[in-house]
């Protein structure tokens, strides 16, 4: 899968079937070794809990955590079973990895090819930001319509305090509309190991906890649904 510009991009990113290429499938692998190699390089702890193969057989699965640094796809990632891992897609925002219209000459080139890596490599849907999750929702439901599970963090950006943001209402018309099953996950270190806003990666450890999966409650309100999900997220970190 390619960074497009404007004129491609809804197709493009709308299309499940651009991670089953060979190629594709040749940099998943590539960047999960990697991952794993920069874990051993920096002796980094890793701690992984409830990340059951058997919770995934109820259907595709919002993997939904909290949000506090770049790493936190890759620690989810690296907890799943390999056979839920090849079959999990990432939600990120589009204006953070794709180049702008702004972006000229090798600025351009260099964005591209780093979001071209990154979406092929931890299988990222790009997306718009806002409440209603942008473009977001058509765009995944068509994932899970196919299948895949789907890592999704419904703060809509990373913490700079360590708190949980409010959740984006988008994620509660998701998980209505798609009918998908939920599995909430808490994510604790990676903001020690790779802060917010800085480059560099450190000695840490990392903890991600995963709970039991469940899906919007019939008359179930999305702001019920919102505040019951986020209470779960936040009761993992207490477990």
């Amino acid at each position: 899968m390619q960074c497009p510009g404007p004129a491609q991009r809804a197709a493009a990113e709308a299309n499940p079937q651009a991670f089953q290429g060979r190629s594709s499938r040749s940099i998943a692998w590539f960047g999960d070794r990697l991952s794993d190699s920069v874990k051993l390089l920096l002796a980094i702890r890793f701690e992984a809990t409830g990340f059951d193969a058997e919770k995934f057989t109820g259907g595709p699965t919002l993997i939904i955590a909290n949000h506090v640094s770049l790493l936190d796809t890759l620690a989810i990632r690296h907890a799943l079973p390999v056979s839920v891992r090849v079959r999990t897609a990432t939600v990120g925002a589009r204006d953070f990895f794709a180049p702008s219209d702004e972006d000229r000459g090798l600025r351009r080139l260099l964005r591209s090819a780093t979001c071209a890596y990154v979406t092929n490599a931890y299988r990222v849907c790009l997306i718009g930001r806002g409440d209603d999750m942008g473009d977001g929702i058509p765009r995944i439901a068509r994932f899970l319509g196919e299948g895949w599970h789907v890592i999704l963090f419904p703060e809509g950006t990373r913490s700079r305090t360590g708190s949980m943001g409010r959740f984006r209402m988008g994620f509660a018309h998701l998980a209505e509309s798609t009918g998908a099953q939920v599995l909430p996950v808490w994510i604790s270190g990676t903001d020690s190991v790779m802060p917010v806003g800085s480059p560099r990666l450190r000695h840490g450890a990392v903890s991600v906890r995963a709970g039991q999966p469940t899906r919007i409650g019939v008359g179930e309100s999305h702001a019920e649904f919102l505040q019951r999900m986020r209470s779960e997220v936040e009761g993992l970190a207490r477990t």
